[in-house]
Formats: C-alpha cells, sequence, structure tokens
C-alpha cells in the first residue's frame, strides 16, 4: 500500500492518500490542498473519501474533492448532518465558515467496508466525538484513529460531544481488540504503534 500524508490547516491536520493495486481512497481530506489532487492524479483516480470524524479540520476539503471526482463521502451515522453544522463540527466555535456544503453520502454499515482492493475493519471509537470511528486495515495492520490517539497523548473532548470516559473505554477497546504492532497513523503528529502508546503513552494506565 502506497501512503501519503498531507498536512495542512490552521490545526496541520493529517489527511491521507491511499494507493493499493490500482484503488485510491482519500482519509480525512482537512483542506483542499492541491497536493491531494497532485497524488491522486499520479495514482489514477479516486474511489472514496473515508471520514474518521466530521470536525471541520478534517473535512475542509470533501466539498472539492467530491465534486471534481463524483466519490461519496463516508462517516459513521451519528455524524452524517455534522458536516453543514458549524456548531457541531466546531467551525462556528473558531468563527471559521462552513467547511462543507451538503451531507455525507453514505454511512459505514456493518463491521467491515470494501472499497476495491481494500479491506477495512470498522471500529467504532467515540469520545472525541460520538462518531469517531477507527479505520483499520488487517492485511497491513495499520489503522487510522483520528483524533483518539496521538503519539503520547489522545484527543481533546471539550468540543460537541465529547466525554473523556468514553474516549478512555474507546482507547481500552482498541488495545484489546488491535495487535500491538499496529501502526496508527492519527489526525495530528506523527505516526505510532499501539505497542509503543501502550508503554509510553500516559493515558493509556488510567
Amino acid at each position: 500500500m502506497n501512503i501519503v500524508r498531507i498536512t495542512s490547516g490552521l490545526a496541520q491536520e493529517n489527511g491521507y492518500v491511499l494507493e493499493k493495486e490500482g484503488t485510491v481512497i482519500i482519509v480525512d481530506p482537512g483542506t483542499d490542498d492541491p497536493k491531494f489532487f497532485e497524488a491522486v492524479e499520479r495514482f489514477g483516480g479516486l474511489s472514496a473519501i473515508l471520514l474518521t470524524h466530521a470536525h471541520f479540520d478534517h473535512i475542509g476539503g470533501i466539498d472539492a474533492l467530491r465534486d471534481r471526482y463524483n466519490v461519496p463521502v463516508y462517516v459513521h451515522e451519528a455524524e452524517r448532518t455534522w458536516l453543514m453544522d458549524g456548531e457541531k463540527n466546531g467551525a462556528s466555535k473558531f468563527h471559521l465558515p462552513h467547511p462543507a456544503m451538503r451531507p455525507a453520502e453514505r454511512v459505514y454499515q456493518g463491521k467491515t467496508l470494501q472499497i476495491g482492493t481494500f479491506t477495512i475493519e470498522l471500529h467504532h471509537t467515540p469520545g472525541h466525538s460520538p462518531g469517531s470511528v477507527t479505520l483499520y486495515f488487517p492485511i497491513e495492520r495499520i489503522a487510522f484513529c483520528g483524533d483518539l490517539i496521538f503519539k503520547q497523548s489522545v484527543g481533546r473532548t471539550d468540543l460537541y460531544g465529547g466525554d473523556q470516559a468514553t474516549l478512555l473505554g474507546s482507547i481500552d477497546r482498541m488495545r484489546q481488540l488491535l495487535p500491538g504492532e499496529t501502526i496508527l497513523y492519527s489526525g495530528h503528529g506523527p505516526k505510532t504503534t499501539l505497542e509503543a502508546e501502550i508503554r509510553t503513552n500516559p493515558f493509556f494506565s488510567r
């Protein structure tokens, strides 16, 4: 799998362009940074946009991408309408314009999502937001965890629908469900591994 990380926007959010055997998806395009389009064109097209959650800094590029490539956006059902709701996605809190103009086309269904050559396990991991999900790729043993886990830290819980006890419960489930060698690609900051966070992240011992 090819992974291109694109960090952009005021919050320095990590969006990812993934390619595997000709299938291309994007996870959390926070802005319409030209690098997203350049990566997609280099790989030859786009099949879908997947969101770990619908905060403003993770969705700012979806309108431009889905308009150009006519692809669906996937999100947890709890946040399908958040894309247009500045109070819930946080844009209003920071006096920013609404980052998207229409709701997501698809909601995650079941425990597994198949898009072309990608097999993705879906794990509902609320706490940072009610509809936060972790996208786990079992063949590659990598996970895109949004703002659930950062290197030696975790996501904030003071935005709409956030709850720290719920977030810590989600973290506990992840450490039980995923292999320790799982590489975690977070919404902000560098990648890490689950076993490294179990050893060094203070929130894992609470």
